[in-house]
């Protein structure tokens, strides 16, 4: 939230200021109307975060930390057994007493609260203000009506002006006014009227208030009031005799006294803008150059955006071990040769009667826009869910799309199933591929030759792509044990809005370390899951100094542990909907830190079971988590 607001407070300001500082050049070339709407144009910049994927306007750079070496279980290829099992009988007892978390506001929520309560201030400020003008201008009965608008004299304004959102009011001061005067008066504050610029100079102190704490936000209003006197005074003399014009200038400058409030539109003001004002009036048409003049806008506001991208644009960290990158398995108890021939699919030899193939854990591996993976410490958007491996590179080329990309001074194939040719050309799948080659050639591990094990792989083999899965089709994974319970985890996007039917816990708030391996505080009170209703555990957000936590879901009703999930990474829904047996009854969701206690984003609700809850292969899996 921070950041969006400096984001459009410095993209709305960069561009404001242009328009402030070239103010009279561009009024004189492309007419007070064209300004006009390009400074209400520019005051999007200050309310509508735009997006640059500022990785895609310098040439793509991958960053590697040295990683140290780290033990890793040799993956058998048994089938791994329910965390649930490893946790002691009384893990469900013990569990049951805890404390509640303690929420307490952390520096953001402190400068949120405080940029909160200066909005609020000044929409007060200029409010309360406006309505005691208008109150005090309008409180004599009418004297004229023109077009459905009341005209009120009053003693304490002096010009003509416009006031009033749904029943504006035309006022005018006390004073001896030619019947001309007036009715040229008249006719400029039914311009403002038509306009609606009474809307847009709300919009404005809006926009102002929004950005109180930035000081050129204070300018803008008034340059957006100066620049809404130049849009009509234009359309006013549009098609008026040079004799005209100067009588309506005439009739301004007899009018010409104190300011007004920001929120009304007056024919007064300062001595360079009356100038300014009536340069304007006495120049001929700009019709021929308004093109010009929006395409300048559109330079102008692009090269805001991008500027202001590039400055609020995150330097992207080191790839690292459970930081992004990827690396191939390699087990330690088998031969190089082994490896390479078990990764490619291509080990003949047969052990106990079952072949021997390195593994990875199953399913569909999420990376962001970077073609980096969603990690313990890369808890970034996700963009692409990918499922990839390594082929024989015969197999891949007679089989399969293929295309060579040049890494690192290698030839390294790349192959494309059915399922994924549409993506062989695809920015995002390249600079994963990229990433990972990279990141391998330059990967160490004290146990075996890693630089040696790629080598033969880019030799050999075929980096495949299998399947390209897209937000909107991101599914659960289903890791259910076998008492009828549904178990799952899913990373969240922005498709994963649901109805809620029960509100239990939203908010940032600290977690616990974990004191004994089954230990937790509760988070929210205890809540009832009906027939057909599942539970989601969001862990929106974490932090580096704890990524991952531990969480317990708990029969209140039987007193039994329903699942112990540790080490589940930020970023994550995990789903939960009971056995039929158990609708209807009471459940509690402790969590806990992995390692250290520190402040987590966490969202906990019920809703309707729906369609989409299936695993996404069909497969029922345990997660196995990197502990950092």
């Amino acid at each position: 939230m921070i950041k969006m607001l400096l984001m459009t407070s410095l993209t709305g300001s960069v561009i404001s200021l242009l328009l402030i500082l070239l103010k009279a050049r561009l009024v004189k070339k492309f007419g007070g109307t064209w300004y006009y709407y390009i400074c209400l144009l520019s005051l999007a910049l200050f309310v509508v975060p735009v997006q640059v994927n500022v990785s895609g306007l310098m040439p793509q750079q991958v960053v590697i930390e040295e990683r140290a070496p780290v033990q890793q279980a040799v993956l058998t290829g048994e089938t791994a057994s329910s965390v649930a099992e490893t946790v002691p009988a009384a893990a469900a007892q013990t569990a049951v007493n805890h404390h509640l978390p303690l929420t307490v506001p952390d520096a953001e929520q402190w400068i949120l609260g405080i940029w909160a309560a200066g909005v609020v201030f000044m929409v007060c400020r200029y409010l309360f203000g406006y309505s005691r003008f208008k109150k005090q201008v309008t409180q004599n009965s009418p004297v004229d009506k023109v077009e459905n608008l009341a005209v009120v004299a009053s003693d304490y304004v002096h010009s003509p002006m416009l006031i009033g959102f749904f029943k504006p009011k035309i006022v005018i001061p006390k004073a001896e006014i030619s019947v001309y005067d007036y009715q040229l008066a008249l006719r400029h504050e039914l311009t403002h009227h038509t306009q609606k610029d009474a809307w847009f100079k709300l919009l404005a102190v809006l926009v102002n208030s929004l950005h109180w704490f930035n000081p050129l936000t204070y300018l803008v209003v008034r340059n957006i009031s100066e620049a809404c006197e130049y849009a009509c005074d234009e359309k006013v003399t549009q098609g008026m005799e040079w004799e005209e014009k100067k009588r309506y200038s005439d009739m301004i400058l007899n009018f010409a006294a104190q300011a007004s409030p920001a929120l009304s539109s007056s024919l007064a003001r300062n001595k360079k803008q009356l100038f300014r004002r009536f340069e304007l009036i006495m120049k001929t048409s700009t019709k021929s150059r308004k093109l010009l003049g929006t395409l300048l806008a559109a330079v102008m506001i692009a090269g805001s955006v991008t500027a202001t991208s590039l400055v609020f644009a995150e330097e992207l960290k080191p790839l690292s071990e459970f930081g992004g990158a990827f690396t191939t398995h390699y087990n330690w108890s088998r031969t190089l040769e082994d490896n390479v021939l078990s990764t490619l699919d291509m080990l003949s030899d047969i052990k106990g009667g079952i072949r021997w193939k390195v593994s990875s854990i199953p399913g569909t591996t999420y990376i962001d826009v970077n073609g980096r993976k969603i990690d313990t410490y890369n808890r970034t958007e996700p963009y692409y869910g990918v499922e990839k491996e390594w082929k024989e590179k015969k197999f891949a080329i007679e089989t399969m799309t293929t295309k060579t990309l040049s890494i690192e001074g290698k030839d390294v194939t790349v192959a494309f199933s059915d399922k994924a040719a549409a993506y062989q050309d695809d920015k995002v799948i390249e600079k994963m591929i990229r990433n990972q080659i990279t990141f391998e050639l330059s990967y160490h591990d004290d146990h075996y030759d890693h630089q040696a094990f790629i080598n033969e792989l880019i030799s050999r083999g075929a980096y495949v792509i299998d399947e390209v899965v897209t937000l909107e089709n991101f599914k659960p994974v289903d890791f259910s044990g076998q008492n009828g319970d549904f178990l799952g985890m899913k990373i969240l996007t922005k498709f994963d809005k649901k109805d809620k039917i029960t509100d239990v816990f939203n908010q940032k708030t600290v977690i616990p370390k974990n004191i004994d391996g089954n230990q937790g505080a509760q988070l929210g009170n205890s809540f009832l899951i009906g027939s057909g209703e599942s539970l989601a555990i969001d862990i929106k957000e974490t932090t580096d100094k704890m990524p991952q936590v531990n969480l317990a879901i708990i029969n209140v009703t039987t007193g039994e542990l329903m699942d112990w999930i540790p080490g589940a990474i930020g970023g994550y829904r995990f789903i939960y909907t009971p056995r039929e047996a158990y609708a209807n009854h009471t459940f509690k969701v402790l969590m806990s830190g992995c390692k250290e206690s520190d402040t987590a984003s966490i969202e906990i609700f019920t809703y309707r079971t729906g369609d989409g809850e299936a695993a996404s292969d069909g497969q029922t899996i345990r997660p196995t988590y990197n502990q950092a």
